[in-house]
């Protein structure tokens, strides 16, 4: 979808969502001052991107990956699970990591362990929910992070010739002779990054005000009355596309553990909608081929599921 298609789109929703039953006159205000909230992130990413794409910082990485390429899985797993990187954040820096030779398998590990845990969420989950849900969440991120790494790099040995970016995203770099550390270089991959943000980071703060807007408060009232076999995988199925920001989320999910709601069922909605939510998912559907999005999709929900059903089957943090 070009730059325009985008901008479109993202004007009609707002539009619809303006009248759209439940929603309210301040529709786009509220999308609007959500956006200039985030516009401090946006120019700090674009110019981490643009730092990623001096080659620096690949230079950093392959020095890593020269032990092979498990060990570039679990160091990133543990980088994506330690610091406070959210799914925005991290694609474009992925983006320009992966254009100057970063496997994908280690690109996958950050990608969806990244967004679920950091310092700060660890300490305030402790601190709601107890120690126990928050090592718990921290184990969950490396293992996704890893498991997702192992199966990204089993695809891509088996297709080692396939471009895993999309030919619109980013112009690539052409090569290591290519001064790409030059201040032109580094400029226009920090504007390219802050354009292509911009414009996907609109779109998915729109969807999801407008899911939000339609299922938060029956969506979430609807895990209570939910058979414990089936609250998993509805946790996930509100939580990815809803997603409430997980500081929002923790005190909210105190009260509905304490009025039933299994472990494994918040755990799950926290991981779904931390890795895979709108938020997170526009962000790496604008930069990757849509087989690389399935494949993100399809190890954030699996991932989700299996962790909440493991925690409730085994009566964890019960």
């Amino acid at each position: 979808m070009r730059l325009s298609g985008v901008w479109l789109l993202s004007a009609l929703l707002l539009l619809i969502g303006s009248f759209w039953p439940r929603a309210d006159a301040g529709f786009a205000w509220a999308v609007g001052s959500e956006l200039i909230k985030l516009l401090p992130l946006i120019l700090f990413v674009s110019l981490l991107a643009g730092w990623a794409a001096s080659g620096r910082l690949v230079g950093k990485i392959n020095a890593l990956l020269d032990q092979g390429p498990m060990r570039g899985i679990i160091v990133a797993s543990v980088i994506g699970a330690i610091t406070p990187v959210c799914g925005i954040a991290v694609a474009p820096i992925v983006a320009a990591l992966l254009r100057q030779g970063l496997p994908l398998g280690v690109a996958m590990a950050f990608w969806l362990s990244s967004p679920i845990s950091d310092p700060g969420m660890i300490v305030l989950t402790a601190g709601i929910l107890g120690w126990g849900f928050a090592v718990a969440k921290l184990f969950a991120a490396l293992l996704l992070g890893v498991v997702a790494g192992v199966v990204a790099l089993c695809v891509e040995n088996r297709f080692p010739h396939t471009r895993w970016l999309r030919s619109t995203t980013i112009s690539p770099v052409s090569g290591p002779g290519c001064q790409a550390s030059s201040p032109t270089r580094w400029f226009d991959e920090a504007l390219d990054t802050f354009w292509l943000v911009s414009r996907w980071l609109t779109l998915a703060l729109i969807i999801e005000a407008l899911l939000r807007s339609q299922l938060e408060g029956s969506g979430l009232a609807t895990l209570l009355g939910t058979d414990s076999r089936w609250a998993v995988p509805l946790a996930v199925a509100v939580g990815g596309p809803l997603y409430i920001e997980s500081y929002a989320a923790l005190p909210l999910l105190r009260g509905f553990i304490d009025a039933g709601l299994s472990p494994g069922a918040a755990m799950a909605f926290l991981i779904s909608g931390a890795a895979i939510s709108f938020y997170a998912a526009i962000a790496v559907w604008s930069l990757v081929r849509p087989v690389v999005f399935a494949l993100y999709l399809t190890l954030g929900l699996i991932g989700a599921l299996f962790i909440g059903w493991v925690i409730d089957s085994l009566g964890w943090l019960g």
